[in-house]
């Protein structure tokens, strides 16, 4: 397999709370996106990343390049995540096209945490369908609630994680139809299911956290003590 990766940092990061952005933020020594660069990097199937992110924070990214060899290019997000993932896999498009490239994986740069075991599992996945997700059963932290009361807990629901993995003609073409028709999906299976493409879920890493907080960040620093992050 050929595999490509599109990181996505283009959030505001409004609930941290904090003058820099998020994903420039230390944990064990190295910022949030580092940790996530790293994961692609060091992974023989994946033989390039797009680092898509914010307009005002390409600056700090650039010199990025010079530290993970398969970050190829760095491009400004759109408005919502739907363009910005779009924004890097127009960069992939030609690769695509000629067989490049035949696997697309879609990472949160604020989830830094992920394992190659977990990408084993979703490149195994996507041999046999469309797309291929991690995510976690949500148990009771879902609840229906009417006129201020528990309902109940409403049953297979879960809570989607990253990296998602997905054939890259599917990706490209799913994404293609929904700028032709105007469909802005919440995450890149739900574009790829809008389209018409099967998507698996397996189970993801409790570790695998998106860091949106301040709380968060102080869980991240704890897993990274833990697994001698750094």
């Amino acid at each position: 397999m050929s595999a490509a990766t599109i990181i996505v940092a283009g959030g505001l990061g409004t609930r941290m709370g904090a003058r820099v952005n998020k994903i420039f933020m230390e944990v064990a020594g190295r910022s949030i996106l580092e940790h996530s660069l790293e994961l692609f990097e060091s992974d023989p199937r994946v033989h390039q990343v797009v680092l898509v992110a914010r307009q005002e924070d390409l600056s700090q990214c650039e010199p990025l390049r010079a530290r993970f060899s398969k970050l190829s290019t760095i491009v400004p997000g759109g408005d919502v995540r739907h363009r910005s993932e779009f924004a890097g896999l127009r960069l992939l498009a030609a690769q695509i096209d000629s067989g490049g490239v035949d696997t697309v994986l879609v990472h949160d740069a604020v989830r830094p945490f992920a394992t190659h075991a977990l990408v084993d599992r979703l490149v195994a996945g996507v041999a046999q369908t469309i797309g291929c997700i991690p995510g976690l059963p949500a148990g009771r932290a879902i609840a229906l609630v009417a006129d201020g009361w528990i309902a109940g807990y409403p049953p297979n629901l879960w809570t989607v994680q990253t990296p998602q993995a997905f054939q890259a003609t599917w990706l490209l073409e799913a994404h293609n139809k929904a700028v032709r028709q105007g469909f802005i999906g919440t995450d890149t299976a739900s574009v790829v299911e809008w389209a018409g493409g099967d998507v698996s879920v397996i189970e993801g890493e409790v570790d695998n956290i998106k860091i949106t907080t301040p709380e968060d960040l102080a869980r991240a620093a704890a897993i990274a003590s833990r697994r001698g992050s750094g």
